[in-house]
């Protein structure tokens, strides 16, 4: 069961690459990026455009809805080609436009769209990986520095990345946390990691991340520093195989304390952890459950559980999930009056299907509902219904 832990501040949608890339890559197996390509091509180029046409029919803030899309553009570099063995470069440039549906219509705080974001266009990724020993190794590691999507490394949900909501991207009590989120979608942060496989198949992680995502005047423009510089988030994940699946054991803390929530002058470090089990569970069925916690004297929500079920039916995925954030105590104190005690949960339950129509277009049917929106007692439970459009291009 989960306990009340810290909070944080809901609302601010902070979501990752990995809920759109690694979504389209689920709906999309014959894209393509799945075509043969010379091992050691120079340059790869890639783009996609992942859309969100969503609409609230009842409940929320308000009927109504809108279009909102996020596009990216990347090349690859492959140091092999150039006699530099086992360096790799990446650069990805973003643009995000549309409605926050979140605020305007849905009135929830996890966020019923991965995708949603003030309207924006900078560089997104920048970043050199340089594989320090080989893949066949029996210990393969590896490094990486620059601009980095902390979700692309950390807390990726492969199976839950069918869905629209946000919280199946990075769960939300991680996404809530940091002065202007954890460095994942739509602000990257500077870091650097090592990455350590053992023949078994068992990661580990290591990450030191700047603690602000984007300028320090202005975190609507990326910025290039010392991991660091402004206090660091630190995170580590293990993962190892259990079955056909595999499990995924994080923690992670920032280094200088922020604010409590409740308000009372005082100063908490923002800290937490998440366990990830996933994998298949019959054939044709996908699962996931994942549990993840925050120190609630600096996050508002303390717990989170989000879980569901992919099942593979020809060429469509349908699936079903559901992602429960609970408020902490002291969250709860300082938001909403001590009577509203049903009110300590936003849980969303959703419905998609997703079917690829062309080799680099698939079409994905989307419901949603979600209870208690926002922890707000003057908002009715939120139906919610719309398409995701997505699109892909790579050589």
């Amino acid at each position: 069961m989960c306990r009340s832990l810290p909070p944080a501040r809901p609302r601010r949608h902070r979501l990752s690459r990995a809920t759109a890339l690694l979504g389209l890559m689920l709906a999309l197996p014959q894209t393509a990026w799945a075509a043969d390509t010379p091992p050691a091509r120079l340059i790869g180029l890639g783009a996609s455009y992942v859309a969100d046409a969503l609409g609230v029919a009842d409940g929320g803030v308000a009927r109504g809805g809108g279009l909102a899309a996020r596009a990216d553009a990347w090349v690859d570099v492959d140091g092999g080609a150039l006699g530099v063995s086992r360096l790799t470069a990446h650069i990805d440039m973003i643009a995000v436009h549309g409605p926050v549906f979140s605020d305007s219509w849905a009135g929830d705080a996890q966020g019923i769209s991965s995708i949603q974001a003030p309207g924006r266009h900078h560089l997104y990724e920048a970043w050199v990986r340089w594989q320090a020993s080989d893949n066949a190794a029996p210990l393969a590691i590896a490094t990486k520095v620059g601009l980095i999507d902390v979700n692309t490394e950390f807390d990726v949900q492969s199976v839950g990345a069918l869905f629209v909501h946000a919280s199946h991207g990075t769960g939300a009590e991680l996404a809530q946390s940091g002065p202007n989120g954890p460095g994942i979608f739509p602000m990257a942060v500077s870091g650097a990691l090592v990455t350590a496989s053992t023949a078994g198949k068992t990661t580990l992680r290591l990450g030191a991340f700047d603690a602000q995502a984007g300028s320090v005047a202005n975190d609507h423009v990326p910025a290039l520093r010392l991991p660091g510089t402004t206090g660091a988030l630190l995170i580590g994940e293990v993962e190892f195989p259990l079955g056909q699946g595999e499990v995924q054991v994080g923690v992670w803390r920032y280094t200088r304390p922020l604010p409590r929530v409740d308000d009372t002058g005082h100063s908490a470090h923002s800290q937490g952890g998440y366990v990830l089990i996933e994998g298949p569970l019959a054939p044709r069925w996908h699962g996931w459950v994942r549990l993840g916690l925050a120190d609630a004297r600096s996050n508002p929500i303390s717990c989170y559980l989000g879980t569901g079920l992919v099942r593979e039916a020809g060429a469509w995925q349908l699936g079903v999930a559901m992602a429960h954030a609970r408020l902490g105590s002291r969250a709860r104190a300082a938001l909403l009056p001590d009577a509203v005690v049903a009110r300590a949960h936003e849980t969303a339950l959703e419905l998609t299907a997703a079917r690829p129509v062309a080799r680099w277009l698939t079409l994905q049917p989307e419901l949603q509902y979600v209870i208690h929106p926002g922890w707000n007692p003057a908002l009715r439970s939120a139906l919610v219904w719309g398409m995701r459009f997505k699109l892909a291009w790579a050589r």
